[in-house]
């Protein structure tokens, strides 16, 4: 049975009284209305992270819109050989593991990650501003605090101005002037979520609680953009990307 926020007021509530096998959140806002509920196995897909409150649930389990963070960094690296430094804002409440893993994996690949830290909208832009002159590509994080309506024309106005790469994890951001983003196969995203819930719901999988970053990618890139930023895109990453206008 689907049950929508529009349905019912108190969703959890009546998911309680269905008493089902197991619940699917599609996308962040359903997940949150979920927060009452750790007696039934919950799933999650269609969100790009489970951050605060959900690090402790043990009964939730679901696959993340973004990719990892390694693979991540690896597609920049194979983009931009040069690039050393590599600037991100993060807020620890909802982005920490993603910064942890990432500062692991660039430990053994010559790669510097300059983490800022934000606890607030408001201070997203002059934590741009100290990371001006500092780095070689600033990567935009699935982050409510950090990267949002309020923030999103600063971070591509301080892009061109310094000439800074944007590698970002939504199309949206590359039509509006990012210059790549790394995002998911949504097909497969759903048919990996289908996995994880049979799985878990037929008591196979181990500790109860699976939760996965995507397993497929597609890498797009605005050579518009990328024009505009004076930056020559390798021929072989241009073969294996989908261009976006």
């Amino acid at each position: 049975m689907i049950v929508t926020g529009s349905d019912r007021a108190d969703v959890a509530g009546t998911i309680r009284r269905m008493n089902p096998d197991g619940v699917l959140a599609i996308g962040l806002d359903a997940l949150a209305r979920m927060q009452t509920i750790r007696d039934i196995p919950l799933f999650y897909t269609m969100t790009a992270g489970t951050g605060h409150p959900f690090q402790e649930f043990k009964n939730l389990s679901g696959v993340s819109m973004f990719i990892s963070p390694e693979r991540q960094l690896q597609a920049i690296k194979e983009m931009f050989p040069d690039a050393k430094r590599i600037g991100l804002i993060y807020d620890p409440r909802h982005t920490a593991s993603l910064l942890e893993r990432a500062v692991q994996y660039a430990k053994s690949h010559s790669i510097e990650i300059i983490a800022k830290k934000a606890d607030t909208t408001r201070a997203v832009l002059p934590l741009l501003e100290e990371l001006k002159g500092k780095i070689d590509v600033f990567i935009m994080l699935p982050d409510v605090t950090v990267t949002n309506r309020e923030t999103i024309d600063n971070m591509l106005l301080f892009s061109f101005r310094n000439r800074v790469p944007i590698f970002t994890f939504s199309e949206k951001y590359v039509e509006m002037g990012a210059l790549a983003a790394l995002i998911v196969n949504p097909f497969d995203l759903g048919a990996q979520t289908g996995e994880i819930v049979r799985k878990r719901l037929e008591g196979r999988s181990q500790g109860g609680s699976t939760r996965a970053y995507a397993r497929q990618q597609v890498l797009l890139i605005n050579p518009k953009i990328a024009q505009k930023l004076g930056i020559a895109i390798p021929e072989a990453i241009l073969k294996k990307s989908v261009m976006v206008k």
